[in-house]
């Protein structure tokens, strides 16, 4: 039978420094606080998503855009920014998502309704939109949409 005991004094110096070591450290790459606005055809976009995507892996950086336009973005708790580094973007706007929306839908309203969007920017493939989030952070990033249509929207 193994007894405490039996177990010499640098063992447990051993184990308390591992222990220590542990204590504090986070499994979560560096995030940085990000911010920003999405326009369309030089308009503030008044409603959808953001989404961040490291280059490098990792937890995708997502943001909800708000009626001005702006957008600050989460990836482990509210607005702690995305992951440092290189990001592949994509926005979505769905006609469910305006508020007005959603709120005549009620809570069994899940169709996402039209895409307001050019269907590209949907997509971290086709979007051709970037970021590069630096470690003290990304503030006032715009992100400029075109509809293609001659004249704007």
């Amino acid at each position: 039978m193994f007894h405490l005991r039996q177990m010499s004094p640098p063992y447990f110096a051993l184990l308390g420094a591992v222990l220590l070591t542990q204590l504090g450290c986070s499994s979560h790459p560096s995030v940085a606080p990000v911010s920003g606005k999405v326009t369309l055809d030089g308009e503030p976009l008044r409603f959808g998503s953001v989404m961040f995507q490291a280059v490098s892996g990792g937890q995708p950086a997502t943001g909800k855009i708000q009626e001005d336009g702006t957008f600050s973005l989460s990836t482990f708790g509210d607005d702690d920014g995305a992951i440092v580094g290189k990001h592949r973007v994509r926005v979505v706007c769905y006609s469910s998502q305006d508020p007005a929306v959603a709120a005549a839908a009620g809570p069994a309203g899940d169709s996402l309704g039209r895409l307001l969007i050019p269907e590209k920017y949907t997509s971290l493939g086709a979007s051709g939109l970037t970021a590069e989030v630096p470690a003290d952070g990304l503030s006032g990033h715009e992100i400029a949409l075109e509809s293609g249509k001659a004249g704007g929207r």
